[in-house]
């Protein structure tokens, strides 16, 4: 009996939307997502309309399709959801295997129309999304100068929430995913420098890991996890990266940690919780790096902190807080690393600061905001690292930024619609 394939073309659960780099970015901006539509929808075109960066044609492996044609499908999801694929494949009508096409390219976002051509060669497609290719999972590694997909990558099948070097041309992974490149890796993997997959470095964490940062040959892990490595560690460990055993380092806070740098000795954490190495601590704290102990550093938040960075004696956070030692302080500010006491920074962002990098005496903001210090600046701002006053550095981007990352004489960013 000949063999017959039926693609089917569905949304993939929300995702955050991933950048579209300068050499991929639309000539048009992609529509936003629409309200449900009430009632059926209406009948499809007889063809696909062309949209500049919204049509695409892939061609199919030979066989004989069962169907001719497919359907128009219309999904209102809220943000954009990738398209995803997925090949039937059955010897006779009773029995019927599915197999995931993990060679099928993907979209970056909703696919709205789809067809096949009469020979069953060639699938258009048509919808929101900008670009169409390879489905490279929730990480890929990219060359910083023409912004290419680096060879090598393993696909990683859940969300990466964070990054850090690993001093060798590597890197360690946080998130939300359990299986990287086929490998079971629950949540915290190291990809080394030529992409694949680190062999023997597996923590095990049993939650969600949300901040990371590494010095002195040490790990240091933050998020929503409490087993790590085997041992019970609530939300915050510590990951000795010689024996790649957990230390006895344990500060034990109350409730999340989404933010962690490490500089002079302290580890500065950052989150939603209250108590943290057995002291109160509102958001924001200064743990030992050997013991998890609190130190003096009290800026006491009053809301939560998702960023961190360390330059020059001075601590610098963003967040969602509008004050600091009860001082007004909108979003972001300026520490002193010894006492938590806050410096003349003082850039008075409008919205959420969702991420933080220094360089050069510059400070790269990104989040929600659009004006900063009375300055119009969409999401991302550069500010004079002493006062805070906005540079002229305005990228001017058309979304919310979750990432920023200052190197040389770039920086890059990532980002989506909106906050979820």
């Amino acid at each position: 009996m000949a063999l017959a394939a039926l693609v089917i073309l569905f949304l993939a659960p929300p995702v955050p939307a991933q950048s579209v780099p300068d050499w991929a970015a639309p000539s048009v901006p992609v529509e936003p997502p629409q309200p449900p539509m009430q009632g059926p929808p209406p009948n499809p075109p007889a063809t696909p309309v062309p949209v500049d960066g919204g049509l695409a044609l892939l061609a199919l492996a030979g066989g004989a399709y069962g169907a001719r044609r497919l359907r128009r499908q219309r999904a209102r999801r809220k943000g954009a959801a990738p398209l995803a694929a997925l090949a039937l494949a059955t010897l006779a009508p009773a029995a019927m295997a599915q197999d995931l096409r993990e060679d099928l390219y993907i979209t970056n976002g909703i696919v709205e129309a789809a067809t096949l051509s009469e020979d069953g060669q060639t699938l258009y497609i048509g919808g929101r999304f900008t670009y169409v290719g390879p489905n490279s999972g929730s990480g890929a590694r990219l060359s910083p100068s023409d912004g290419s997909v680096l060879p090598g990558d393993r696909r990683v099948n859940g969300q990466i929430e964070v990054a850090v070097p690993d001093g060798s041309g590597g890197f360690y992974i946080g998130g939300t995913f359990t299986n990287v490149g086929g490998v079971s890796r629950n949540r915290l993997a190291r990809i080394l420098a030529d992409g694949t997959l680190d062999a023997t470095f597996d923590p095990n964490a049993n939650g969600r890991v949300s901040a990371l940062a590494v010095s002195g040959g040490v790990l240091y892990a933050g998020g929503l996890f409490s087993v790590i490595g085997g041992q019970a560690r609530q939300r915050v460990a510590a990951v000795d990266l010689a024996t790649e055993q957990v230390t006895a380092f344990d500060p034990n806070p109350n409730a999340r940690v989404s933010a962690l740098a490490v500089s002079g000795g302290a580890v500065y954490a950052g989150g939603t919780f209250s108590s943290i190495g057995g002291e109160f601590r509102n958001r924001i704290a200064a743990l030992d790096t050997q013991t998890g102990q609190v130190t003096a550093f009290n800026p006491d938040a009053n809301d939560t902190v998702y960023s961190l960075a360390v330059s020059g004696g001075v601590v610098y956070a963003g967040g969602d807080f509008t004050q600091i030692n009860g001082q007004a302080r909108n979003r972001i500010a300026g520490l002193n690393a010894q006492t938590g006491q806050q410096t003349a920074f003082n850039a008075n962002a409008t919205s959420t600061v969702e991420t933080l990098s220094v360089m050069d005496g510059v400070v790269y903001a990104g989040g929600g905001f659009t004006i900063m210090n009375g300055q119009s600046r969409r999401s991302v701002a550069g500010l004079d690292a002493q006062t805070g006053q906005v540079t002229a550095f305005n990228p001017n981007a058309n979304g919310y930024v979750y990432a920023v990352a200052a190197s040389g004489t770039a920086w890059s960013t990532s980002g989506a619609p909106s906050r979820p």
